[in-house]
């Protein structure tokens, strides 16, 4: 397994690919399938954000997940580091590469000089839920909703509040 930080002329479709994948699998029954099926690779935009994402390759080389992390997007959140999404196709679930990434995009945005971090899981999402505790994540009661996405932020480190709108 080789976890990486992703570079300029990676490709980005394949990136997009991968999160268009793992949506497809992860959020079947967790979101309609009316919002599922209208997505294309044309949804996602890695690209303009590779600075702040991690690609991580099986040993043949084959994509296997992507983490995206950065400044946090909410405005009320300045001064946050996000780790905006973390994805494994179903065959790398459950190895250790979703810890790896973690790992090394909370490195980076300490690096950054966040020293709290956020990140937002559709309520429904319960495997993700319990991996981001795992992690060292806690949950708070900051919610937010957009059409059928309905999402709980987590928190790093434990008690870092002080922000959101369930302050």
């Amino acid at each position: 397994m080789l976890i990486r930080p992703a570079q300029a002329d990676d490709d980005f479709t394949a990136v997009a690919q991968l999160y268009l994948d793992v949506w497809r699998v992860t959020y079947r029954g967790l979101l309609p399938a009316a919002v599922l099926d209208q997505l294309t690779t044309d949804s996602w935009h890695p690209e303009r954000h590779w600075q702040h994402q991690l690609l991580a390759f099986n040993d043949d080389q084959d994509l296997v997940g992507t983490c995206a992390y950065g400044p946090a997007r909410d405005t009320q959140l300045a001064g946050w580091g996000e780790v905006n999404s973390i994805y494994l196709l179903p065959n790398a679930q459950h190895q250790g590469v979703g810890r790896q990434l973690m790992a090394q995009a909370m490195t980076a945005l300490r690096d950054l000089a966040f020293d709290r971090v956020v990140l937002w899981v559709l309520i429904t999402n319960l495997p993700a839920q319990e991996f981001y505790q795992r992690c060292g994540f806690v949950v708070t009661d900051w919610t937010k909703t957009q059409g059928p996405i309905h999402e709980v932020a987590y928190v790093w480190p434990a008690g870092a509040r002080g922000a959101g709108n369930g302050e």
